[in-house]
This record gives structure tokens, sequence and C-alpha cells, in this order.
């Protein structure tokens, strides 16, 4: 008889089936050991087919064409199959019943390794760089092919692999061909190629071919051979280079220098530094690179042994070593090191040894030095004086044996020549930016020598102004330049440009040019703008080095740097947040503008979280995008959330003596830890479930469920019960309907609840058991349990139906009773306000609620959400409960108002809430300036301080106290010109106090404050005759006779007249007239120097000259009684006359012409030559007074050569008897 399994199949097959008595795969009691067959061609192996099942009609085995059937009925059949027969199948079946039949077959899987793997390369010749080639694998005799890869290595790396499509089981030959493309870099490679059989997870059969090395031609290359070099001469050799010249076939090599083939052997001289160039070629390619080659050479001197120099001269030239690298000079002096001089002084004469070195080696000389010097001193050497300070300087010598006297030569402040050994140049008012006097000294013969004070005049700037990027902020990873700009500076050359970052020095900049007077420069500044600048402050500052102790400094106004930058993120990659928290702070960008951001989740846009749920746990994706661009990061949240129970009290009946599991069921994050107790005892046991074995007694267990986040307990009542009287069994099979199940009713209101069953064959009658409202029993299969007004908050009816054996079973509604608060009050800080930075408490009352389990407190502000409380307190009955709020106070929150509402979730759409009155928060907190940080500037008589577009703020309302030069001033006072400078604010109030210091600059419009005449020099610098005032600085404009003129830079005597001036700037304009009168030294009139005059003739020599003011002229001359002086035009012109000229008027005349701004002189030598005829002796007289002015000629040229003017000879008796010494002059000028 068939089992009822069996049956059961049948049944199903009969259900399913079509006519064709199909065998699901799900009913096939057919097994097959192995379940397939992996074998290598003519190997035999064992097949086993058994069945789960009876059989009605027999079990067949078929292999090939043979079967084999199970002639023991014990639904097993084994039996060999060999694997000689490339189709072969085997099939085993087994029939059901008349029409049912099942099979399955044996999958099968016959295998053949290759005869051989054979690779085939490029035939005879080797390949060539760049050119394609084919390789071939082949593989015979394999089967089966659909599971043949060839893999083909290099070098033992696997780069390639080919597999078949192709479904046979027999064997076949197949080919793999693989393109190369000739490398130099394959040059003796291996190839080889592998056929692999993949015939299992465990079993690939693999056969590999030979290895093929690749034989590579490239043309040459060189390396390691860039440069450039250098080498040691007569030590160095081209074939001494790294280079490395590579190529196959080996090419060969060729060096040329100057286009001349030289040897790679040959030794090098300094004299072959240069380019090189080498060429090098196989039969692939040629090829050439130029090297640069530096020969260097050890130290050597070809200097002279003896020196003269002068005092003053500069060291550096005056004996140079040879040598590569450039040597390094030591100077000693009697076998001690000395520091390199720099320039002579009298006192470095003596004898000295150099020596010069560098890597090759070192190398001396010795010399002697004769330092050349002018016996003067000047007191100080070196002067530093402001344009228009009083300046002096003393010449003095301890010279008195070979000393006449001296003078001092200067445009302005220069003296006569004296006979003093100490002689001091006084100017009262600098008016000149390259004043450069000089102090003679004339020794007994007659030659002189002198020393010039180095002078250096300096005028500190107008401005000194930084201008930045205009308008826009500057944007991170840009470049931009700031730009300090420097008005009226001198001089230049003494001037550093400094630039700082926030008081930290990062930029330097000095100025090659060399003048004397003033010029505006400027100063760039490269940055490139990073975030970490935004808000640095830049300044530069203009720096004279004037000397070791005087360093004079004007500053800009500070540039505060705006970067914006794109979006970064600097979060961590994983969150643990509270359920309820806010989600605004958890993972912030950083940008400038700040970046706008929004959450993915699984790659889809989400709203951005507000308060956290834990069903958020999971992986975000944020994305933080500005105006500069986008940036993203990925994060995983865990959400945390105390335990929760579905049901936090349940009723369960066990009979006395029975074992009870009782189960918690609490769920949270992370997962709970229970405890259980029973009577205020623990029990061991710390898992969800608690099992009662041998229960006696009722009892209430506690279960509590605990985590960091929270804590909660739910409540079981068991109930044991006698084994003698019937008891209701579980729940779950007891089939009673109520309706509602659930029931949320408030205290004092009516409910009901139907009971109704299904079940009309085992079923005699129910009723409901309960402290109110409870019904008797009915036979009734529907039974209503009222209550007209619920006065119990633990009310649990339970409704009992009694089955037709005696048996009873119950159910009891869930019934929440619950109670709105009579209050909701929220208790803040008591009269005084908060103070910014403290923490305070705010308390929520909630009284007289229930039930508290199902309450929760929501704290709002300014009507957003921000924190919530649950209860974990399991109770029934209304009780009296507090949240508390922890608020540190800031000033963002002053006027903001709190409220709480007491939440009851009652279910999914019933949540009844009770709002506090709102809280307004009053916060008490220090002063702050806002948009003060300056500079500002505004306009004289106009501006006020009360005008600043500052905001101070502040609770209580500070009051506000300006300050300049620490006294106070009044907002609202105009301010003049004389008030720029630095302002500092102070604001308090009973909270704090606080300051802050503010840069304001008093603008005003141009005007004159200037003379109506001056007096100037020619050739005297024209910009500071007239300057006018203006804030910022005014741009100046020069009229004659109602026409613009060019700004004049240096006056010129054709310059006197009438000008007007006009001077604007962004205030105004103004002008101003004043009259110019140019002074400039005489000039004399050209005329006969050297006149002949017959003997007895008359002559006369005129003297003439202009100048500003008038000079005065005078004559030098050996007086004679026919000698007439007569002048004319108010002693600007005076005439010499000599009546019936003699020898004895035969010599020089000198005219001197003076004003104050200088003297010149001309010499008018006369001859006076005898009649024709004339005694031989008068000759002989005349050759002799001439061969007395010779040496004074001589004298006259070779003064005039040392002080490039003009020297006035005079007899060593004046005709006024006094004695008259050489008076030196220069360019026309008295000195």
């Amino acid at each position: 008889m068939l089992s009822l399994r069996m049956l059961g199949i049948l049944m199903l097959m009969f259900l399913l089936c079509d006519a064709d008595s199909l065998c699901p795969d799900s009913i096939n009691p057919l097994r097959l050991d192995p379940p397939e067959v992996i074998g290598k061609y003519g190997d035999t192996v064992l097949v086993n087919c058994s069945s789960s099942e009876e059989y009605l009609d027999g079990m067949v085995l078929k292999l090939g064409n043979t079967n084999h059937n199970d002639d023991d009925d014990e639904n097993f059949i084994s039996e060999s199959l060999s694997l000689s027969d490339w189709s072969v199948k085997a099939e085993c079946r087994i029939n059901l019943n008349e029409t049912v039949e099942c099979s399955r077959e044996l999958g099968i899987t016959i295998y053949k390794t290759p005869d051989t793997v054979t690779l085939y390369g490029v035939d005879g010749a080797p390949m060539v760089e760049g050119a394609e080639y084919t390789l071939d694998c082949h593989v015979n005799n394999v089967a089966p092919v659909q599971k043949l890869t060839v893999i083909w290595y290099r070098d033992n790396e696997m780069f390639s692999t080919e597999t078949f499509n192709e479904n046979t089981v027999t064997p076949v030959n197949v080919s793999s061909s693989l393109r190369v493309t000739a490398d130099r870099h394959h040059n003796g490679a291996l190839f080889r190629c592998e056929a692999e059989l993949h015939l299992g997870p465990e079993l690939n059969l693999t056969t590999a071919s030979l290895s093929y090395p690749a034989v590579v031609h490239y043309g040459p290359l060189i390396k390691n051979c860039s440069g450039p070099f250098s080498g040691l001469e007569d030590e160095f050799r081209l074939d001494m280079l790294p280079c490395h010249i590579d190529g196959n076939p080996p090419p060969t090599v060729q060096w040329y220098y100057q286009n001349m083939e030289i040897g790679a052997d040959e030794l090098l001289k300094r004299q072959d530094s240069g380019e090189y160039t080498v060429v090098f070629k196989n039969a692939i390619r040629r090829s050439h690179s130029s090297i640069d080659i530096t020969i260097e050479y050890r130290p050597s001197f070809a200097c002279n042994d003896h020196y003269e120099v002068k005092e003053g001269d500069f060291s550096q030239t005056l004996c140079e070593p040879e040598g590569l690298p450039r040597p390094n000079i030591t100077w000693l002096k009697d076998g001690e090191v000395i520091p390199t001089p720099q320039r002579w002084t009298r006192h470095d004469s003596g004898s000295y040894s150099l020596r010069a070195t560098n890597k090759h080696g070192t190398a001396t000389h010795a010399l002697d030095l004769d330092v050349l010097y002018c016996p003067l001193i000047l007191t100080p050497a070196e002067v530093v004086v402001r344009f228009g300070d009083p300046v002096s300087v003393n010449c003095s010598t301890a010279s008195t044996t070979d000393f006449l006297g001296m003078s001092w030569e200067a445009s302005a402040g220069g003296t006569g020549f004296e006979d003093k050994s100490s002689l001091t140049w006084t100017v009262e008012k600098v008016d000149e930016w390259d004043i450069k006097p000089q102090c003679y000294m004339t020794r007994r013969n007659g030659k002189q020598c002198f020393m010039t004070p180095d002078i250096t005049v300096y005028k500190t700037p107008d401005t000194v102004t930084l201008s930045g990027v205009d308008g826009a902020p500057m944007v991170e990873g840009a470049e931009y330049t700031l730009d300090c700009h420097v008005n009226n500076v001198a001089p230049v050359q003494k001037l550093t440009v400094i630039w700082y970052r926030d008081n930290e020095m990062f930029s330097t900049e000095t100025f090659n040019e060399n003048t004397v007077t003033p010029v505006n420069v400027s100063s760039s500044l490269r940055v490139t703008a990073d975030r970490h600048h935004n808000g640095e402050l830049f300044r530069c500052e203009a720096e004279l080095h004037l000397g070791p102790e005087l360093n004079l400094t004007t500053a800009s106004l500070s540039y505060p740097a705006v970067v914006h930058y794109g979006p970064s993120f600097a979060c961590n990659d994983h969150y643990e947040v509270k359920e309820g928290d806010f989600s605004q702070t958890l993972c912030e960008p950083e940008g400038l503008p700040r970046p706008n951001i929004t959450w993915l989740k699984d790659g889809e846009v989400i709203p951005t979280p507000q308060r956290w749920t834990r069903h958020d746990s999971g992986s975000y994706s944020l994305r933080a995008t500005n105006k500069h661009g986008t940036a993203t990061h990925a994060l995983d949240l865990d959400v945390l959330y105390a335990p929760e129970l579905k049901h936090t009290v349940d009723y369960i009946t066990v009979v006395e003596g029975e074992n009870a599991t009782l189960t918690c069921g609490a769920r949270g994050n992370p997962p709970p830890v229970f405890t259980w107790t029973c009577k205020g005892m623990n029990i061991s046991a710390s898992t969800t479930n608690l099992t009662i074995t041998e229960a006696t007694i009722s009892a209430t267990y506690s279960c509590t469920a605990t985590n960091h986040i929270g804590t909660i307990t739910k409540e079981i009542h068991v109930r044991v019960v006698r084994r003698n009287i019937p008891e209701a069994p579980a729940e779950r099979d007891c089939p009673l309907i109520l309706t509602p199940a659930e029931v949320v009713v408030r205290f004092g209101d009516p409910v009901s609840v139907n009971c109704s069953t299904a079940s009309t064959t085992d079923f005699l009658g129910m009723s409901w058991e309960a402290s109110a409202g409870g019904t008797g029993f009915e036979d009734k299969s529907s039974l209503t349990w009222t209550v007209e007004k619920v006065d119990e908050w633990d009310i649990k009816p339970q409704c009992y139906m009694t089955r037709r054996n005696g048996k009873q079973c119950f159910m009891t509604p869930d019934i929440t009773v619950y109670k709105t608060p009579d209050t909701v009050t929220l208790s803040g800080v008591d009269g005084a306000p908060m103070v910014e930075g403290a923490e305070y408490t705010l308390d929520c009352h909630v009284n007289n609620v229930a039930p508290v389990q199902k309450l929760t407190v929501i704290w709002y502000r300014d009507n957003e959400m921000f924190s919530t409380e649950t209860f974990n307190e399991n109770t029934v009955t209304p009780v009296n409960v507090s949240s508390s709020l922890r608020v540190t106070a800031d000033r963002h929150r002053n006027g903001e108002l709190f409220r709480c509402e007491a939440e009851l979730q009652l279910g999914p759409e019933l949540n009844l809430t009770t709002a506090s009155l709102s809280y307004p928060a009053v916060v008490h907190y220090g002063p702050l300036i806002k948009n003060c940080s300056g500079p500002f500037s505004g306009l004289e008589d106009e501006f006020r301080l009360d005008m600043l577009p500052c905001h101070i703020d502040g609770n209580p309302p500070p009051t506000v106290q300006w300050y300049y030069q620490n006294m106070e001033i009044g907002a609202d006072e105009l301010l003049k010109r004389q008030d720029s400078g630095e302002y500092t604010v102070v604001f308090k109030n009973a909270i704090g106090r606080n300051h802050s210091s503010i840069d304001i600059t008093i603008e005003y419009g141009p005007s004159f404050t200037c003379n109506d005449y001056y007096e100037v020099r020619e050739d005297g610098s024209s910009q500071t005759t007239c300057e006018p005032e203006g804030l910022p600085r005014p741009n100046i404009i020069w009229l004659k006779d109602g026409e613009v003129i060019p700004t004049p830079q240096r006056w010129t005597r054709h310059d006197s007249g009438n000008y007007s001036l006009r001077a604007t700037n962004k205030h105004g304009t103004a002008t101003h007239a004043l009259y110019l009168d140019v002074l400039y030294a005489p000039v004399l009139q050209e005329g006969n120097d050297t006149p002949d005059v017959v003997l007895g003739e008359n002559v006369t020599f005129p003297c003439s000259a202009e100048g500003n003011p008038p000079p005065e002229i005078q004559w030098n001359y050996k007086y004679m009684p026919n000698t007439k002086l007569t002048e004319t035009t108010g002693r600007r012109q005076r005439n010499i006359t000599i009546t019936g000229a003699t020898s004895t008027n035969t010599g020089v005349y000198i005219c001197t012409a003076t004003n104050e701004f200088g003297t010149m002189t001309r010499a008018v030598t006369l001859v006076v030559k005898e009649k024709s005829g004339r005694n031989p002796s008068k000759l002989i007289w005349l050759l002799l007074l001439l061969l007395l002015f010779i040496p004074i000629i001589y004298l006259i040229v070779r003064c005039r050569q040392k002080k490039r003017g003009e020297y006035n000879f005079v007899p060593s008796r004046a005709t006024d008897g006094s004695d008259i010494p050489l008076t030196p002059t220069s360019n026309g000028v008295k000195t």
C-alpha cells in the first residue's frame, strides 16, 4: 500500500501535470551519486541511482544504450560507466504509477588535454620598435573547447586571455592570436601561452607552450645626460660623463665642439667650456643631443706686487683672482685674517697676503699697498639731513707745516680762501637735493687736495597708500595684486617697502634707482587667495634706512582681505545621534559664501532632516554648494533610542505545576540589557525571555530594559490556577472577537466593547466579568460590556466563552483611560534677566495627567521645536510631572518666546495637546560693535563721528564715548583736517565694557598758503616753490599768460615772470597767482683775451656781465700811471684804458664779475710790440718776460684741471698794499 506521502505526491501530480505526465523536480524522488561526472577520455566511473519513495513499475538506470534494472527492489542501482564515447549519456527513470514517470539525467563532461601547445612568433628577423606583429598560439586536439581559455603571458605577467564559443564535445584544433606593438622595453621579454581547461571550481588543467624570446631593434636614446655638467681642467674627459646611450643594435657615438669632431678621451681646458653635441646612430635611426659643459679650474693670481690707491676708493677690483667656481678671497695682514676691505682708508697702507679658494684648490699672492690721501678731517664725514633743515660740516687738518689755507666750495654756504686749519660749512636751510660741498686745502707747493662729505638729503613720504581688490572679494586659488603707492619720497635707493599680514612681515622690496630728488614709487605684491587669509589685515610700510640708528617708517592703512572659497567638509564618517535631536549641527561644511546643503539617501535627494527618528539610520551623502563649487561627503548615521515595548502590561494564566515562559520583547538602539524582578527581588536572567519552572503561586514579574539612552519597564501578571479548575487557554486559541480590541477613553466618559464568536458548533455561551458593567452567563454569540461613566483608572473587563466540553477561554480588551492636564505651566528665571554665557533652567510643570507613559513634553523656541522629553513611569493614575530644559543664554535668544506643550500620544490619530503660556527670554549681553572696522574718511567741516556706519549692539543699550588723542570728543562735533588719526570708541553697559580703534582721515579741498613773490635759483628744483594743501593730494597745473604749461622741473633764467597755479582734488579747486624771479650767477661777455698793441698806442679792455642780481665788476691789474678805469651801466660794465702803452704795461689783466650766487673771471693778456726797426734788446726783454709767464700759465692749466675752473693770478703785492692769495673759482662761482 502506498504511503500517505506518496498519495500526497500523486494527488499533487494529478493537479499539476499535463497530458505528457511531467515530473516536477520538487517531487522527483530520484537521486544520482555523483550528480555530475567530469572525467578524462577513456576513464571508468561508478554511477549510483536511488529513490526516496516506493515505485509502482520498476526503476531503470540507462548507461549509453544499456538499461540496468533494480532487480532486488531496493530502490538502488549501481553500475560502472565507461567514458570512451564522446557522446555517451546516462539517465535514471522510475514509474510512480501507470501514467507518471520521473527521471534524472547524469551530467557528463569528458575532457582531453591538448597534445601540444605551440607559440609561433616573427620568422627570422627581429621586431622593429613601433611596428605591429602577430603571435599565434596553436592548441592541438583538445576537448571540450568551450571549457578552454588561452592565457597569454609576458615575463610571467598575464596580460591577455581568449575563450571559445563553440559547443562541441569531441577534440578540436584551435588557435589564439595576439597583436603586439614592438617596444624597446619588450626586448628580451619572454612570451608564452597556456591552454587552461576550466572543468570545475577545483579542477583547472593547464598545458603551456615554450617561451618565445622577443628581439626588438630600436633607435638610439641617450639617458642621464641632460646636463649641465662640469669638470676640472686637465682632468675631465667626455667619456667621464654619466651619459648612457641605449639602442639595439648598439649605436656608434661621435662628439662635436664648435662643429669640430672631438675625441671622448681628450682632456679639456678652461677655454673648452660651452655646448657640445653628441651624435649617435645605428641601423634604425640617427639622433643627437646638445649638452652644456663647464670646465672649472683652480684659483690663480695675475696681479702686481705693488698698488697705489686713493683713500675712499672701493677695494673690490684691486686684485681679482681667476678661478671657476669664482674663488672666495681672504685678506691677511701680518699673518692674521682680516675682514675684506670695502673702501680704503689711510690706515690700510701696508703688506697684505691674499688667499683665493674654490673647491679645486687654493692660491696665494703677496702685495704692498700705498693709500694716498688728503690730510683733511671732515666732522662729520657722513651727514643725513632732512630737506629744509640746517646742516653744517667742519673741515680741519692736523698738518701745519705743509699748509697755506683752506676753503669750502659749494652752491650754498661756500667760504673764501682762509689761512685757517679749521673751517665750517653751514647752510641754514637745505634746499638742494644733490648738495656736494667740497673742502679744499692748499699746500705750500701750490698743489691742492679736497674732500667731500657724504650728504644724504631725505624726505619722508607724503602718503603711503595700499590699494587692494576693487569691490569684489578675492576667490580662493586666484592670484591678486596688492599695490603700495609711496608718494614723494627721497632718496629712493634708501627705501624699503615692507609688507605685513596681521603684523607678520612676509615680503620686502628695495629700489635700484639712484636718484636724489623725490619720486613716486610703487611696490606690488602677488598673493594667491587662501581661505586662511580671510579677515587678515594687509598693510605696507615705507622705511627709509638712513643709518644704523635712523630708520624712518611711514605706514599705510590696513587692508582687510575678504576671501571667498568653495565648500569643503571636515566631518567624521560615522555619527551616533539620539532620536529627537536636531540635525542642523551634525556635519557643517566650510565655505564662503555659506554653502547650501543637500541631503541624499540611496542616491535620492531628501528634505533636510529636522529631528532624527529611528528610521533615519543609514548611509547618507551630503552635497554642499556655493557659487565657487560643490563638495560631497559620505557618512553613516546610527540613530540611538531608548528601549520601547509594544505592551507595557501582559496577563497570562498558567496551570499550577506547569512551566511558563515570559517575554519582554523590548526594542532599542543600542540593544537593551534586560533585568527581571519579582516582588522587588532580582531574578538571575539577562535575556528577553524568563522561564518559570513548575509555577505554584500567582505573582507580578517586572522586566526592565535598559540602554544608555533610557529605561522602560514591563509588568507581566502571572495567574496560577489549579488543575481541577477549567481554565481558559491562551488567548491565541480562544475564538473570540472583541470590537474594538483597543479602547481609548477619557476618565468619566462612557465606554462599551462587543464580544462575539464565529464558532457555533463548540459553543455553550459567554459572559463579561468586570468590576463594573459585568453580565451574567448568556447563550449568545455576541455580548456587549457597557459602562456609562468610567470611574476606574485600571479597568480590565474579561469576556469568557464556555465550550461544550466545559472548558473556558477569555479575552481582555486593551483599555487606556486618560486625562488631559489641569494646567501646563512654564517657569523661567525669577525676576532677573538672563546673562549671556550663563546656563539657566526652564521648567515645564504638567499637573494631573494620565497615563504619564503616553505623555511627551515638547519644547518650542519661537515656534521651532527643539527638544522633547518622554516619561518611563508605568502608572495609570494621574500624576504631576516636570520637564527641565537647560539653556545657555545667548544674545540671539533675546526676545525669543519659549513655550512647552504636553502631548498625550493616544493613537495614530489621537494626540491631545495642552500648551503653556509663552515665556519671553530677556538676555543681557555685553556691547559689540559692527560695521566699524574702517578705515573711514570724511570731508572737513561736514563729517561727524555719528555719521559712521557703526552699529553698537548690547542689552541694556550701552553708552558710547569717543576719544581722540586720549581726550573725549563729542560724536556730533564737525571734524577738522588736524583731527585725522586713530579714534577709540568705548561702549559699556552693566554686563561689560568694550572698545575699538578706528582710523579716520579728514579730507579737505585744495588751498594755497604761498607768497606772491618768489626768488629761485637757476637750475633749482621747482617742486617745493609753492605747494598747495589738500587731501587727497591735489593735482597741480601751471599756467603762464593764461596758457597751461608743463609743470617746470628745474628753473632757467628765462622762466622769470607771472604764473597762475591751479590745484584740484575731488573736493574742489583753488588757484594762486605769483611772480617768479630766477636768480643766476654772473655771465661775462666774450672779448679778446690776448690783444696785441704797438708801443705807444692806446688800448681799451671792456668787461661787462649779466646776472641776477646784477653783478659787481672788479679788475685786478698792476697799476701804472697811464692806466685808467672807467665804469658804466651801474657797475655792470667797467673798462680799462691804457694811454701810450709801454713795455711796463705788458701783463695779465683779470676782470671779476660777482654777485651772491657766484663769481666769474676773465683774464686778458696784453702784449706790447716794438715798432718796426725796434731795438733787438727789447725783443730779448719781451722773450724773458714770456719765459717768466710760462710757469705761471702752466700752474693755471694744472689748477684748472684739478678745480674744473679758473684761478686769478695777481702780483705778490697789490696796489692797495694787501697780500692777496690765490683765489679758487669753479664754473664762474666764487667759493
